[in-house]
């Protein structure tokens, strides 16, 4: 392993990849931050060309714009494009749900049973890098036990564009509790073999999680909205700053 993180048996190209897209689903680097790449290289340790690569695949994956002569910025959401996500996750889900019953292996289901598990643990540690972790692990077990690599790829896809909204609601109080309810719910339709059963856990679960996810946005944006506030406020005492002065040594000679 290098001192930058980066693993000499796994090809770099990769690697950077999921630095970039983590750094930006975690929260390191918000909706409508821009991405400086003389700084990305130096903290990556790669080179411009090698970071230009990755942030044409990002841009292709939704993540990021890359705006002439502004460079790559955080893509922002809209609350019609959250909703218009949402509903091909469901759809995506939906179809990831009767499959998993119909097909998943005793072995996919233990280990949907203990990413559930320590979801759960980390909620209740309160431990948000714990709770970031388990809530991918969930993810990326639920998607494999359905059997269907394509739907894999694009819910992963689609869980990168909306997971900075968990964030701002991992720890929404009693959302924690319920969210566990309705995975273990799923779990046990999917032991069962029930499809339509496993089909409607997980349509319950996505429309309380997509409530909980508005509410985030609707948190972000208030926060953005405060800070240009606070900017342009601060613009604009450090542009009457001279006239004050003037004004006081006007008064001054007087």
């Amino acid at each position: 392993m290098r001192k930058d993180g980066i693993s000499k048996d796994v090809p770099v190209r990769a690697q950077l990849l999921e630095q970039l897209r983590t750094a930006i689903t975690e929260g390191m680097f918000r909706p409508g931050d821009r991405l400086i790449e003389r700084e990305l290289c130096d903290r990556l340790g790669v080179s411009r060309t090698s970071l230009r690569e990755a942030l044409r695949q990002i841009e292709a994956e939704g993540l990021v714009d890359l705006i002439p002569n502004r460079g790559p910025i955080v893509r922002e959401i809209t609350v019609d494009e959250v909703l218009e996500l949402w509903e091909l996750r469901v759809a995506v889900e939906c179809l990831v749900a009767r499959r998993f019953a119909t097909l998943g292996t005793d072995e996919d289901i233990a280990r949907l049973e203990d990413s559930i598990n320590a979801m759960d643990r980390a909620l209740k540690e309160q431990n948000r890098a714990a709770i970031k972790t388990t809530k991918r692990a969930l993810c990326e077990s639920f998607a494999a036990g359905g059997r269907h690599g394509s739907c894999a790829r694009l819910l992963s896809q689609l869980n990168a564009r909306l997971s900075f909204l968990w964030s701002s609601s991992l720890l929404l109080p009693g959302r924690p509790a319920e969210s566990i309810a309705e995975l273990l719910n799923l779990l046990a339709a999917i032991k069962g073999r029930r499809p339509d059963v496993a089909e409607a856990a997980i349509v319950l679960h996505n429309e309380h999680a997509k409530f909980v996810a508005l509410r985030g946005l609707s948190v972000f944006e208030a926060s953005k909205q405060a800070e240009g506030d606070a900017r342009r406020s601060s613009a604009r005492r450090g542009r009457q700053h001279p006239e004050a002065r003037a004004r006081k040594r006007s008064l001054a000679a007087t």
